[in-house]
């Protein structure tokens, strides 16, 4: 049984900030279009008031509905003088201008561009979406296969702009049902080798254009290509499964589910958390019953528990109940108990564990208030956090052999750091590209085994 979700909206108000971005992310993450939810978000900084705080709710409040009064006052706060106190405040203030509806943004493209303390590097991508109105289908359909002709030998994602080849999405998506033939098209051609070709982009960016038209005639076709391991890819899928949300959707992913790799099931289990419905919450456990693998089972605890669902508090102490908590155990642990904050939920070992995580966390805050300024300890305390081990005790590795080929660009940081609590179908910190998930947690897992 899902706890409802008027209940879940009004912890948006709840005084504790982990509860609070905990709330806002359950509808974020489902792209509710809920025009009612920004307002109280607003409420929620208004009434709360800390920089740090306020921060981590605009972040997690990103993806909402925005509207004409939310639009005035994002431009009025970042007009505040005190706003460019806290970097990370700017920034999500002006990324929640950035990804409204271009329509709102419109008419205030002058004041916002102004604004004192609007980061002056997103003002072309506001520009950018504003022309884009202007563009008819065909318009849109050239410049996305220029942009995959240009690309097609670049291999890493930093090394293109995707977030341009988005934008363009964006405006095809806009002629909805107009765009479905083509679309199909393109997600129905077969390349052997993607290399060097244009469809390595444009593969990925079809799929996302699938969800944001919500083309329910494609979802055959990328729950299909949720099977390929690659991780662009499988992101993109399980994005564009979530934004289009029907139950055909939860029987097309849940069919495939129990034969499929473990890549696509790590995936699914994310689907199954955004696409709030009871029939998610019955597929989850039909699916955890026969779930061979444990950290799958876990990710699927994890969406029981992102619904809110009631049978998701036992499954889940089940899963944590006398064992050693590794780094990825201890964010379920989280889940449970924000989980059981909000719904008024307990399980006997409640106090207790809800006891350890606040001294957990303190610990934690005076670690890395004792670390400023130093970043080689910063990421020494990081590694230890993630693999459960001290670095002394994490096995060496001798030096690799000259490559024969370069190695992957590293990424570079495209925005400040988050500081609010990582998700495991968030993406990594460490700015790989892939979900937490199966990136810095999955290596974690592979540490703590070793």
């Amino acid at each position: 049984m899902r706890y409802p979700e008027g209940k879940v909206k009004e912890a948006i108000l709840h005084p504790d900030i982990e509860i609070r971005v905990r709330a806002i992310s359950y509808f974020a993450k489902s792209f509710s279009t809920d025009p009612a939810l920004m307002p109280l978000v607003i409420k929620a900084v208004e009434t709360y008031g800390r920089e740090d705080e306020s921060c981590r709710m605009i972040a997690a409040a990103r993806h909402l509905a925005q509207s004409e009064h939310t639009i005035a006052w994002a431009i009025d706060k970042l007009n505040d003088e005190s706003c460019g106190n806290y970097e990370n405040y700017a920034y999500n203030l002006s990324m929640v201008l950035v990804e409204a509806d271009a329509s709102l943004l419109l008419p205030r493209e002058s004041d916002i561009l102004k604004a004192r303390h609007f980061l002056g590097s997103l003002g072309a991508a506001i520009a950018e979406r504003l022309q884009m109105l202007s563009w008819d289908q065909a318009t849109c359909w050239q410049r996305l296969e220029e942009f995959c002709e240009q690309a097609k030998d670049k291999q890493y994602t930093n090394e293109v702009h995707l977030d341009d080849a988005h934008r363009i999405v964006e405006a095809l998506a806009r002629y909805g049902q107009g765009c479905e033939a083509k679309t199909l098209e393109l997600l129905a051609v077969q390349v052997d080798d993607v290399s060097n070709h244009p469809m390595n982009w444009l593969e990925p960016l079809a799929v996302r254009l699938a969800g944001r038209a919500r083309l329910e005639s494609a979802i055959p076709l990328v729950v299909a290509k949720l099977h390929e391991d690659a991780d662009l890819l499988s992101q993109e899928c399980a994005e564009a499964l979530t934004r289009i949300g029907t139950p055909s959707v939860l029987q097309a992913v849940a069919e495939a589910f129990p034969n499929a790799e473990w890549h696509f099931r790590l995936y699914a289990a994310g689907v199954f958390a955004d696409i709030h419905s009871d029939l998610a919450v019955e597929t989850c456990l039909k699916l955890f019953h026969h779930e061979p693998d444990e950290n799958i089972r876990g990710q699927i605890a994890q969406a029981l528990l992102s619904q809110f669902a009631r049978e998701g508090v036992e499954l889940t102490r089940q899963l944590l109940v006398g064992r050693k908590l590794d780094f990825e155990s201890r964010g379920l642990r989280s889940d449970l108990l924000e989980t059981c904050a909000i719904t008024g939920e307990r399980f006997p070992e409640f106090d207790e564990w809800l006891a350890a995580e606040a001294a957990e966390r303190e610990e934690h805050t005076r670690r890395v208030k004792e670390l400023e300024g130093d970043p080689l300890g910063m990421i020494t305390f990081a590694l230890e956090k993630l693999t459960g081990k001290k670095m002394a005790d994490l096995p060496s590795t001798k030096p690799s052999p000259p490559a024969l080929r370069s190695a992957p660009p590293l990424p570079f940081q495209q925005e400040p750091a988050s500081r609010h609590k990582i998700g495991r179908n968030d993406p990594c910190p460490c700015r790989s590209g892939k979900k937490f998930k199966n990136c810095c947690s999955a290596h974690s897992r592979a540490a703590r085994d070793a």
